[in-house]
């Protein structure tokens, strides 16, 4: 028994079963990113932050209680004579304890002004993570579809191998009747390892595609997941007019709400500067409660006001006012450039889809050309009318009409994506 344990303990671990691809859709991948993509989680975490900014402002417009405690072991009692008698004035532990409220009163308008920037400052730090949420999702859009494109170019690829190796089994059977020379079978042969190379290359597409589409996500780079195809081929439309997507794009943009949050949260930043001129009125109060010493009250209590104001500081509140109005003019700024970059941005991505959908549709035509014209010359080839140099450049026209129509329908299938992003569409993250 001792021996059989020995056996197994040195024996090598069995080989772990290989995790089967997961099948995920388009919503499923994109949902998935919004979990796991490390831009999305460190965009929440910049709304946590922004949220505890506003907290630790928050805090200092109520009282603060402050609490001052010690205690003293002296090497012997203070005692002070009178003549023949003694005064015991201090013993040798003392101890005191004190607790302190202040509340400030004139500083609450800037405190206020600067809690109005740090709430602000959530509601940019929302409207960022929401940018990014949409970046993330069309990424994983445009990923997948490039997964996709790259899957089936594969598959367009193995296609040619398949028809290159049949004409080269075509080819050796007329060469071996005397039908054609062995120009033909050469060349036949060297169409078929030019379509293996470019099967191997759109294979290492696929592989790198995938990881892409992972990493995007979240996950490791070759974590195994596997995309759902399209359900049909996609149709082109043009729903709404380059007029009609600026203005949806200039209203749902969240890039102008953060904008519109940054002039306010500047506004508020000058109106804080300005209040730090003011004279600091503060009201006070406090218990102080002594031990050991005589010349001391045991308990005491008092209530208050304190006033403070730097009347010159070299500039430093000044230079203050100077900045927070340097920053409104900077928000102002960008607002009013924004607006023509997200013109720009629409201007280019409704050119894309139209592209795109032109694109689509001469390839469509141009793979039913393509397969006509493959089709007569084998047919011409089999008839002793057409060499293998015919058959080749026709299965090389084929497969390259096959090639760009599925590159033009996943361009336009992006295209589309990109068109929805720039319009602030949420749905850009769902196929179009």
């Amino acid at each position: 028994m001792a021996a059989l344990s020995q056996a197994r303990a040195e024996a090598p671990p069995a080989p772990e079963r290989p995790t089967p691809p997961r099948k995920m859709k388009l919503e499923d991948c994109v949902a998935t990113a919004l979990r796991q993509n490390p831009d999305v989680v460190s965009s929440d975490e910049d709304v946590k932050i922004a949220e505890a900014k506003r907290t630790e402002v928050r805090g200092t417009m109520g009282p603060r209680v402050h609490v001052d405690a010690y205690a003293q072991q002296w090497d012997r009692p203070f005692i002070i004579q009178f003549g023949p008698s003694s005064f015991r004035a201090r013993e040798p532990f003392t101890w005191n304890f004190t607790a302190s409220m202040i509340q400030p009163v004139t500083a609450l308008f800037a405190i206020y002004q600067q809690y109005k920037v740090q709430d602000l400052g959530v509601d940019v730090a929302t409207v960022q993570r929401e940018a990014t949420r949409r970046d993330t999702a069309f990424h994983v859009v445009e990923e997948y579809y490039r997964l996709l494109q790259a899957e089936r170019l594969s598959e367009v690829a193995v296609a040619s191998v398949d028809q290159l190796e049949g004409q080269l089994r075509q080819a050796n059977s007329f060469h071996e009747n005397g039908v054609v020379s062995q120009n033909d079978v050469l060349r036949a042969q060297l169409a078929v390892a030019g379509a293996k190379q470019r099967l191997i290359q759109s294979r290492a597409q696929v592989t790198l595609a995938r990881a892409e589409l992972a990493v995007t996500m979240g996950m490791f780079p070759d974590a195994p997941i596997e995309v759902e195809p399209l359900a049909e081929d996609p149709t082109p439309k043009n729903d709404l007019s380059i007029e009609q997507a600026q203005q949806r794009a200039l209203a749902g943009r969240v890039e102008v709400q953060e904008l519109d949050r940054r002039i306010e949260q500047a506004s508020r930043g000058v109106s804080g500067a300005w209040m730090r001129l003011a004279p600091q009125v503060n009201l006070v109060g406090s218990y102080i409660h002594n031990e050991g010493s005589q010349f001391a009250q045991m308990d005491s209590a008092y209530v208050g006001a304190t006033a403070s104001w730097d009347v010159w500081d070299w500039g430093t509140t000044t230079g203050g006012i100077s900045e927070a109005r340097a920053k409104a003019r900077q928000a102002l700024t960008a607002r009013a450039r924004v607006d023509d970059e997200v013109r720009l941005e629409i201007t280019h991505a409704y050119l894309g889809v139209g592209t795109a959908t032109e694109a689509l549709t001469v390839a469509k035509t141009a793979v039913v050309q393509a397969e006509e014209n493959y089709r007569l010359v084998s047919k011409r080839y089999e008839a002793n009318a057409a060499t293998s140099f015919d058959v080749v450049d026709a299965e090389g026209l084929l497969t390259q009409a096959r090639g760009q129509l599925q590159t033009s329908v996943y361009d336009y299938m992006v295209a589309r994506a990109a068109l929805l992003r720039a319009m602030g569409d949420p749905a850009a993250k769902a196929a179009p």
